[in-house]
């Protein structure tokens, strides 16, 4: 059920209606339901048994690490003897804390194998095992691996990652387990994020679904003014840009695409990547939105990035931050990484060993965001290259911020600011060749054909418009692309365009709302080929 089909809105319209008649502590069942019945049309019902799954083994896992760590406090408070109550010593504390760390540990570890295996199983199985049939075949050996492809479930790894990270909360002591696994459900299945993300926190989201929201005519709004711009976002924006796209990667070396025709492809991409996720993600929030319920961002301006680490605290945030907290910091804290931190402060410098355990740190966290992106060796190579952007702005950052210094580079004068924008966006466009093209050797002769030939002229004698779109095509779509960008420098600054809408009288809001609807019947695109479903961000 594609967010911007009829279906959809019908639905999203009944299900608000309900929502607000119901009375206020039946009101999170309406949500249970409607995430039910939408995780069962998009998904199907096969479906349904790995998302039953992980909720069970969630809800299972959590409540007996919870059980154990109340068990735990009651044997701190001491032993219980016919005298009264005897007062642990400070060993036995430390033993029984040990000791139920162990056996909460285990419980947790078991179901992070059990998730994440489903996880790897149904997306990588078939990658793993053709790879390893292949090695097979090099070493002349008879055996082969079964190679089954599977069906993916919808959401399959936002829905894994924001459970297993509520599981790791609990064992980590943040918040008790959720003892009704029926709320646990709607947190795992929550119909308007389940698709795309973002990737939720139990402690930000579950407490808003379960609160009785009563009726926001404001909130209401804003909320479908941000469905509006997403679907702005996507039709016009995205789906014209891939049309491009489509034809410059796909045929680049049969009709000898090079140069700037390349340029132009590539950076048409990074806006259809920008417009259909971040479209995608507005039309989450807006939903949300009007059933009183806040996401946290997921996206701020990430072309206004000024370096590539920068642009990942922008991009797609909720899954750098859970990268950050669930991969990069148990990693980079760990015993090996701190013993490895003093003997390099010891035997090699101060200041290389305190950087390089977090350059190496965050080196595998940017292979695994790699390798998240799908089961292709393409993605484990994106993965390394944004890695080594990354992690080498950890480890060169002091002798970077010398050099500025000694160069007197003001670090908030515009054209500087300017530059590290070019220098960040050009960075970023070089790495989503590696995504927008089938494989690496494509991936190395499309860029040999952007540096090795020079011609400007494309964009004057009419070339740009045998793309896949004509003159008045192309034109909306820079017109749109500025569109967008001014709207980033407004929120940039603090403000939101729809918020200023939503504000204004009557008449005004309903000419916008009005000509938003005429601008995505009049201009979307809906010609061959398109699906209504094909968020890119949707496969993940």
């Amino acid at each position: 059920m594609a967010f911007f089909s009829w279906q959809f809105i019908l639905f999203l319209t009944v299900s608000l209606a309900v929502y607000y008649i119901v009375p206020g502590r039946f009101r999170w069942l309406v949500l249970l339901a409607s995430s039910a019945w939408y995780y069962v049309v998009g998904g199907g019902l096969k479906s349904c048994v790995y998302v039953l799954v992980t909720v069970i083994t969630t809800y299972l896992g959590a409540v007996i690490i919870d059980n154990m760590q109340r068990k735990v406090d009651e044997q701190l408070k001491g032993r219980s003897t016919e005298a009264g109550t005897v007062k642990l010593s400070r060993e036995e504390k430390k033993q029984v804390k040990a000791l139920g760390q162990k056996k909460k540990k285990r419980v947790m570890v078991l179901v992070l194998l059990i998730n994440f295996g489903i996880l790897i199983v149904l997306k990588y199985g078939f990658f793993v095992s053709t790879n390893l049939n292949g090695l097979l075949e090099r070493f002349h050996t008879s055996g082969r691996l079964p190679e089954v492809s599977f069906l993916i479930p919808l959401g399959l790894s936002f829905y894994t990652f924001q459970t297993m990270g509520y599981l790791i909360d609990v064992y980590r002591g943040k918040y008790s387990a959720e003892r009704n696994i029926l709320r646990l459900c709607l947190f795992t299945t929550y119909f308007p994020s389940v698709l795309q993300g973002p990737i939720n926190r139990f402690d930000d989201l579950a407490k808003q679904l379960y609160e009785p929201h009563t009726f926001d005519d404001l909130q209401f709004r804003e909320g479908l003014l941000r469905m509006l711009w997403g679907i702005f976002k996507k039709m016009i924006i995205a789906e014209r840009a891939a049309i491009i796209v489509n034809e410059v990667f796909g045929n680049f070396e049969t009709s000898r695409y090079a140069g700037f025709t390349l340029v132009v492809g590539i950076l048409l991409y990074s806006v259809q990547l920008y417009c259909d996720f971040a479209g995608g993600m507005d039309i989450v929030f807006g939903a949300s939105q009007m059933f009183g319920i806040h996401l946290k961002e997921n996206f701020r301006q990430p072309y206004m990035a000024r370096s590539v680490s920068e642009f990942w605290q922008r991009w797609h945030i909720s899954l750098g931050n859970w990268m950050k907290d669930y991969v990069f910091y148990p990693i980079a804290l760990s015993k090996p990484f701190a013993k490895m931190q003093k003997t390099l402060k010891k035997n090699v410098n101060p200041y290389f060993g305190k950087v390089f355990p977090s350059f190496l740190a965050s080196f595998m966290v940017f292979v695994l965001v790699g390798i998240w992106h799908g089961a292709n060796w393409k993605f484990v190579y994106y993965g390394l290259y944004q890695a080594t952007f990354v992690s080498t702005e950890t480890l060169f950052e002091k002798p970077y911020a010398d050099l500025r210094r000694i160069c007197r580079v003001r670090e908030e004068a515009a054209g500087w600011k300017l530059f590290q924008m070019i220098r960040t966006l050009t960075i970023l466009s070089i790495g989503r060749y590696v995504d927008v093209v089938p494989d690496m050797p494509t991936v190395i002769r499309a860029l040999k054909a952007t540096f090795s030939t020079f011609n400007p002229y494309i964009f004057f004698d009419g070339s740009l418009y045998t793309l896949g779109v004509d003159e008045r095509n192309f034109g909306l779509l820079i017109l749109m692309i500025l569109l967008i960008a001014a709207v980033d420098v407004i929120n940039e600054r603090g403000q939101t365009v729809r918020g200023i809408i939503a504000r204004q009288q009557f008449p005004f809001r309903w000419i916008v709302y009005l000509a938003a609807i005429a601008a995505v019947v009049v201009f979307g695109m809906y010609g061959p080929g398109f699906n209504m479903s094909s968020f890119i961000y949707a496969q993940f």
